[in-house]
C-alpha cells in the first residue's frame, strides 16, 4: 500500500523540480524582454476543460478561492449532495438524482458506482495563469481519516504549460472491513501559438482504488438500539473482501483555425480587408484501460453468497475494459471577445472507437481452471450540434448522435432546449425560461448483458431502453433555479432482488421537480437543493419522495476585510423508501423489499475562515447523531459515520 501512495508522491516531486527548473530558465528570458511592459496581476488563475470546439476563444473559469462551502471536501458531495453510500468517504455510491437518465453515445460499461471518486477527462482543468500556481489542501476527518490535494500549473516556457492535480485519501472507517484508499493524478500540457491558431492539450491520468468490503452490519438491531457503542466489535458480513479499482489513461486533443483572426482589437491590418470563416478543425484522441478485481479470500465461510460458479472457497474476479477512441471534428464558433455565440453555429464530429472486455473468473487453487470471456468492439458514431442565436435574448440548441458498429447499433439521442431572456441579458432582467426535450434510444450497459464471475454470471439479450422527456426551468440570475421535468421510460434494465439483471418491459412515469437557490439577505446565504420526485406505473426503480439540502452561512470581515470568518449550519433529508441494497462483488445495486431508510436529518455545524490566501475550516459533522435515534442509513446494513470532528486548511502559492 505504501508502494502505491508513494510511487505517484515521487513522481509529483519530480515533475514539480522540473518545471520549476525549466520554469526559472524561461522566466529569466522573458524578464531582459518584458521588463519595460506593463506587468499583470500574477495571482490571477483561470482554468478552461477539453470543449474548446464550441468556442473560438478559450472560455476560461475563474478559479474558485472563495469560502462558502469550502467545508465540503468530500468529492462526491460537491457532485450531488443526494448519494446514498455505505457510510465512509470513497466507497462505491448511488445517484438519488438521475435526471437525465442519459449516458454518452455508444459503448458504456455500465458500473459507475465509484465515478465521483475518480478523476475524468471531461472534468480535467488546464490553467491559464501568469506565474507559477500552487495550492495545497489537507483535511483530516475522525478514525484518522486523512484527504491530501495537490494542484500546479506553470508556463515552461511562453505558451507551453504543464501542470498536475494530485489527490490521496484514506479512510478506516467506523466499523471493520470498511477502509477506503484512493489515489488520483493527473498531469496536464497545454501549447497554443501565438497567434492562437493552433492549439494542443494533452493529459495522462491515473486512477487507484483499494476498498475493503464488509457487506454490512450482520445484525441492525445492535446498531439502531445502540446495544454496543464499540464499533469494532459489530459483526459483518464478509471479513476478508476487497475492491480494487486501477484506471490509465492517455488524452491529446489539438486544433487548428483555418483562418487567420485578430491577434487583438488594434490589428488594423486584419480589419482592413473582409475575411471568410472557415472554421475550426478539432483532433482527439484518447487510450484508456480501467480494471476492476473483486477479491474475497474467505468466500465459503461467510454464507454472504448463494452461487459458486469456480472455486467455492475464495473469490478472484477480474474485468478489464480498454478503449481507443479516434474522433475528428469542424465548427464554426463566434471569435467574439465576450464569447456569445454567432447566429449560426455548427458542430459536426465523426468518432471511432475500439473497445475490447475481458471477464476473467480465476481458480487459484487449481491452475488451468480459470474461465474468461474476451469481446471486442468497433464503433462509429457520427454526431451534429447547431445553436441559433437570431438576437440577444433568444438561443435555440440542437444535438443528436446515432451510432453504427457492434452492440450499440441503432442506439440515438436527440436534445433541443429553447432558452428566452427576459429583458435585455447584458443588464438586470427578468431571469431566463428555458424548454428542454430528449429522446434517447440506448442498449444497457453491457455489464447487464454478460457478466462472468465466481458468484454471479449471466449472458442476457436486452432490448433498447427508450426515454422521452421535457422540462421547463426558469433561472433568475445566479440566486434561484427552478424546474420541473416529465420523462417516460420504457424497458428500463435493473437488478432485482434475485441480483439479476431484469428489464421492465413496460413503460412508466418519472416526474422530477427542484429548486436551487443562493440567497443573501444581509451577511446570510442561504444555499439550498430541493428536490420532488414520483415514480408512475412501476415499482422498481426506488428513490425517495423529497430530498432537501440546504446551508446557512453567517459571513462576517475581519481587519479591514483582511480576514473573513464564517460559521454556518448544514442539514440534510430525505424522506423513507425502500432503498436498493449494496452487492461488492458487482460493485452496484439492486432491489429490495425488507427495510426503509430514510426521514433522518443530518444536521452539521462549522466555521470557515479565509486570511488572505489561506482557508481553513472546522466541522462537526451529524452533530444530533446521538439526539434524534440511530437510524441513520441510506443503503441498507451500512450506517452512517456518527459525529465526529473535521477541519482542514489549503494554501494559494504563485512563485
Amino acid at each position: 500500500m505504501l508502494k502505491n501512495i508513494f510511487r505517484p508522491v515521487l513522481l509529483t516531486l519530480l515533475f514539480l523540480i522540473a518545471a520549476h527548473s525549466f520554469g526559472a530558465i524561461a522566466d529569466s528570458t522573458r524578464s531582459k524582454k518584458d521588463s519595460t511592459k506593463f506587468k499583470k496581476d500574477s495571482t490571477i488563475v483561470s482554468f478552461f476543460y477539453n470543449d474548446f470546439e464550441k468556442f473560438g476563444n478559450l472560455n476560461l473559469h475563474p478559479l474558485d478561492t472563495a469560502i462558502t462551502g469550502y467545508q465540503n471536501y468530500d468529492p462526491m458531495s460537491k457532485q450531488s449532495p443526494f448519494y446514498a453510500t455505505q457510510g465512509n468517504i470513497g466507497q462505491a455510491s448511488r445517484n438519488l438524482l438521475i435526471y437525465p437518465f442519459l449516458t454518452n453515445a455508444g459503448f458504456d460499461y455500465g458500473i459507475h458506482s465509484f465515478d465521483p471518486y475518480l478523476f475524468q477527462n471531461d472534468s480535467v482543468k488546464y490553467y491559464k495563469v501568469f506565474k507559477t500556481y500552487t495550492e495545497l489542501r489537507y483535511e483530516q476527518g475522525p478514525l484518522k481519516e486523512t484527504f491530501f490535494q495537490a494542484e500546479f500549473s506553470r508556463n515552461i516556457y511562453r505558451t507551453l504549460n504543464l501542470g498536475f492535480d494530485f489527490r490521496v485519501m484514506n479512510a478506516p472507517g467506523a466499523y471493520l472491513r470498511q477502509r477506503s484508499n484512493l489515489i488520483n493524478f493527473v498531469a496536464t500540457l497545454q501549447y497554443f501559438t501565438k497567434d492562437k491558431r493552433y492549439g494542443i492539450i494533452a493529459n495522462f491520468l491515473l486512477n487507484r482504488i483499494i476498498n475493503s468490503e464488509n457487506g454490512g452490519i450482520r445484525y441492525d438491531s445492535i446498531f439502531t438500539q445502540n446495544l454496543e457503542t464499540n464499533r469494532q466489535i459489530y459483526a459483518i458480513n464478509l471479513d476478508q473482501a476487497q475492491n480494487r479499482v486501477r484506471e490509465n489513461g492517455f488524452f491529446m486533443k489539438h486544433y487548428l483555425n483555418l483562418s487567420r483572426h485578430p491577434k487583438n482589437s488594434n490589428d488594423t491590418s486584419f480589419q482592413s480587408h473582409k475575411h471568410f470563416e472557415f472554421g475550426k478543425l478539432v483532433y482527439t484522441f484518447q487510450y484508456d484501460r480501467q480494471v476492476f478485481n473483486y477479491i474475497d479470500n474467505d468466500a465459503r465461510s461467510s454464507g454472504f453468497y448463494t452461487n459458486f460458479f469456480r472455486d467455492s472457497t475464495l473469490t478472484y474476479d477480474s474485468i478489464t475494459v480498454t478503449r481507443i477512441v479516434n474522433e475528428l471534428s469542424w465548427s464554426n464558433p463566434s471569435y467574439r471577445p465576450d464569447k456569445k455565440f454567432r447566429l449560426l453555429q455548427i458542430e459536426a464530429h465523426f468518432k471511432q472507437q475500439y473497445i475490447e472486455v475481458s471477464d476473467i473468473s480465476k481458480n487459484p487453487t487449481v491452475a488451468g481452471k480459470d474461465s474468461s470471456t474476451r469481446h471486442y468492439f468497433i464503433q462509429y458514431i457520427p454526431s451534429a450540434a447547431i445553436s441559433f442565436h437570431p438576437y440577444s435574448s433568444l438561443f435555440l440548441t440542437g444535438q443528436g448522435d446515432y451510432v453504427l458498429g457492434d452492440y450499440n447499433g441503432g442506439d440515438l439521442s436527440l436534445r433541443v432546449q429553447l432558452s428566452q431572456t427576459l429583458g435585455n441579458p447584458a443588464v438586470k432582467n427578468g431571469g431566463t425560461i428555458s424548454l428542454k426535450g430528449n429522446y434517447a434510444l440506448q442498449k444497457p450497459g453491457w455489464f447487464y448483458q454478460q457478466f462472468l464471475g465466481n458468484n454471479f454470471k449471466w449472458d442476457t439479450a436486452l432490448q433498447r431502453q427508450s426515454l422521452v422527456s421535457a422540462c421547463f426551468e426558469y433561472a433568475f440570475r445566479n440566486i434561484l433555479t427552478a424546474g420541473i421535468n416529465i420523462s417516460r421510460i420504457d424497458h428500463y434494465v435493473y437488478l432485482d432482488s434475485t441480483i439479476r439483471p431484469s428489464q421492465y418491459n413496460k413503460e412508466f412515469g418519472y416526474l422530477y421537480a427542484y429548486i436551487h437557490t443562493n440567497l443573501d439577505i444581509g451577511r446570510i446565504r442561504f444555499a439550498g437543493l430541493f428536490a420532488y420526485q414520483t415514480i408512475q406505473g412501476a415499482n422498481i426503480l426506488r428513490l425517495p419522495a423529497f430530498m432537501g439540502n440546504l446551508g446557512v452561512y453567517y459571513t462576517q470581515p475581519l481587519f479591514h476585510r483582511g480576514a473573513i470568518l464564517q460559521p454556518g449550519l448544514s442539514f440534510n433529508y430525505n424522506t423513507s423508501y425502500y432503498a436498493d441494497n449494496y452487492m461488492p462483488a458487482l460493485r452496484t445495486y439492486y432491489l429490495q423489499h425488507n427495510q426503509e431508510v430514510g426521514n433522518y436529518i443530518y444536521m452539521n455545524v462549522f466555521i470557515n475562515i479565509k486570511i488572505q490566501r489561506a482557508r481553513f475550516f472546522a466541522e462537526y459533522s451529524h452533530f444530533n447523531a446521538s439526539l434524534m435515534g440511530r437510524t441513520y442509513f441510506t443503503v441498507p446494513n451500512y450506517p452512517m459515520q456518527d459525529a465526529g470532528f473535521h477541519f482542514g486548511i489549503s494554501w494559494r502559492f504563485h512563485d
